[in-house]
This record gives C-alpha cells, structure tokens and sequence, in this order.
C-alpha cells in the first residue's frame, strides 16, 4: 500500500514536469541566459504546485473536507490555488525584468489560464488521494475481519468441550460437604465466571449489571486467596443497570491490580476499586498498593485494554494511569 500510494504521486508529479516541460520548451538556439531561466522556471512551478498540493492533502482535506466543514474547505482551496496562480503568473515577468532586464514579457499575462490548470491539477490530486484513503480503509476493514474471524477461531479452540466442563463443576460441587458453604459459593462463583466467560461476554455490549457480577464474583474469588494482611474493597452505585458497555472492559485493571499489588509481610496490601453510573456515564477507579522494586505494571492485557477502548470508545472516555505514594491508580470515565 505505501509502495502504491508513493508511486502513484511520482508519476502525478512526473505529468505535471512533463506538463510544463511541453508548455515552455527549450529551443536549439537557446542561449545559457534562456537555459537558467528555464531551470529557474522549471524549479519554481515545481516548488509552488507542491506547496499547494500538500496544503490541499495534509491539511484541507484531512481537517476540514473529511469533517465536513465544506465551507471552510472551499475558501482554503480556492485560497491555496489563487496564491500559487499569483506567484506563477507574475515570476516569470519578475525574473526577467530584473534579472535578466528583458521587459519583453509582462508579469500578469496567463493569470486565468494558471489558474484553471492548477484547479485542475488539484482536483486529480483530490481524487487521488481520496481514492487512496477509500482503499486504506477497505483494507483495514478486511484485516479487521480477519482479525475477528481468528479471534473467533481460537475462542472456539479454547472451549474444549464446556458443557463437560460444567458438568464436572456440579460433580464435585455435589461431593463438596454441606457444612462447607464457603466452598459450595466458591464452585458457584467460579461456575459463574466461567459461565460469563464463554457464552454472555461473547457480544459487542452487555447489560452494566451483569458485568458487576462478573466483578464482584472475581473479587470475591481473589479476596478468598489473598491472606489477613489484604484488604480488599469494592465500591459499586449505579442507577441504571440496564446501561450497555463493553464486555469485561475494567478487567484488565482489575486483573492488573490483583497481579501486581504489593505483598508486604509487615505492611497493610491494599486494592480499592470503585464503580459509580450516573446517566450513562461511568466512572471506575482501581488503585493498588505496589511494591517500588517491582518495576512491572502492566503487560499485554493493559496494552489491549487500552485498544480496545480507542476502537469502542474513540471521543467518548478519558483514562488517567499514574503511580503516586506506592500506589497504582487507575481512573477511566466513559460515555456509554
């Protein structure tokens, strides 16, 4: 594709040499004074139509045609053509004039013939360009069904027969002594998680609160390894749980805190997570006490989680990573 898109311009920039080359050719008999000047002008029309077809690429069409400001990028491209028209129409005349003192050429003749030769030149360069944006995305949308479908390939792999699976949880949760309850919620938890994992978490958007399920069983299942000198706590208000997010898009935060919190023998360990909705807006907080000589803080899963908030959420959340006091805090808002 990039190989593509720079030779496509080299041959547009080829023309239009080619263009000016046939416009204003050099003669047999031309003199080395004719020969400069052709040069000069060869330079300039080069320099000034490249000028101008870069302001119309990287800064016009990006920032006002592809917003829709149709308006302001009308004025910016009638302005970018008119300056480089002024310019080439008059050199010429200036060139020659002073420094060459030969006033046999005018400095205003071809104003309008430059000037409908650059509207011309721009609109293919238009075109191009947005024909090689077309293309891009076409291609990102293909790799990105190729990216689902392998997604979904290996999520099929990894589910080695579930129903077994389950079937197998109730096996031993019904050999699990009735006087051990603790136990018996731990099997239905963790039932739950992987319940949650292989069938409901598999769509594009979930009910808020069925995913505090999801957190507060995880939490619960952590809290249970974690020894007396942890604390643990889980802050959850919301109005609307029929709100729809993401699935399992604070876990890896919470995942990250659980991994990476600091296990101090003579120190209290501490993970504070907080999840508060409010007309659709959300606000998760996850801080955890660290331990200075661990430098990690994060990984892959950190990484990925921070994809795919830019992929579903772009314009619409704010997330604030910072380390502050031997703790790791994590604040994310986000508009569902």
């Amino acid at each position: 594709m990039f190989l593509k898109k720079r030779i496509s311009y080299l041959l547009f920039f080829i023309a239009y040499i080619g263009a000016v080359i046939i416009e204003k050719p050099v003669y047999s008999g031309s003199t080395v004074q004719d020969c400069f000047s052709y040069l000069f002008t060869v330079i300039v029309h080069f320099s000034l139509f490249t000028l101008m077809i870069l302001a119309n690429n990287a800064l016009l069409i990006p920032y006002l045609l592809e917003k829709k400001q149709f308006g302001l990028y009308a004025s910016g491209l009638i302005a970018s053509i008119w300056f480089y028209t002024f310019f080439t129409s008059r050199y010429n005349g200036f060139i020659h004039n002073v420094l060459f003192h030969d006033r046999s050429i005018g400095t205003s003749a071809g104003f309008w013939d430059n000037f409908v030769y650059a509207l011309c030149c721009t609109v293919i360069a238009s075109m191009l360009y947005i024909t090689q944006k077309w293309s891009e995305q076409q291609e990102q949308v293909k790799n990105s069904q190729i990216n689902q479908l392998q997604t979904e390939l290996k999520y099929l792999r990894s589910q080695i027969n579930p129903h077994f699976l389950f079937n197998g949880l109730n096996t031993v949760y019904g050999y699990i002594d009735m006087s051990n309850s603790q136990a018996r919620d731990m099997m239905v938890q963790f039932s739950d998680l992987l319940r949650y994992n292989l069938y409901e978490a598999d769509v594009d958007l979930i009910a808020l609160e069925k995913e505090i399920k999801y957190l507060k069983n995880y939490v619960a299942l952590q809290k249970a390894r974690s020894n007396d000198n942890m604390q643990v706590e889980l802050k959850i208000n919301y109005k609307n749980g029929a709100v729809k997010i993401a699935p399992l898009i604070f876990m890896a935060f919470v995942e990250n805190a659980f991994k990476y919190v600091s296990r101090e023998d003579n120190a209290i360990n501490s993970i504070n997570i907080g999840l508060t909705e409010e007309e659709g807006r959300i606000d998760f907080t996850c801080d955890n006490s660290y331990d200075e000589a661990e430098t990690s803080s994060g990984g892959i899963g950190l990484n990925n989680a921070v994809r795919r908030l830019e992929l579903l959420y772009k314009g619409r959340y704010q997330l604030d990573i910072k380390k502050e006091q031997n703790m790791y805090q994590v604040h994310l808002s986000l508009t569902t």
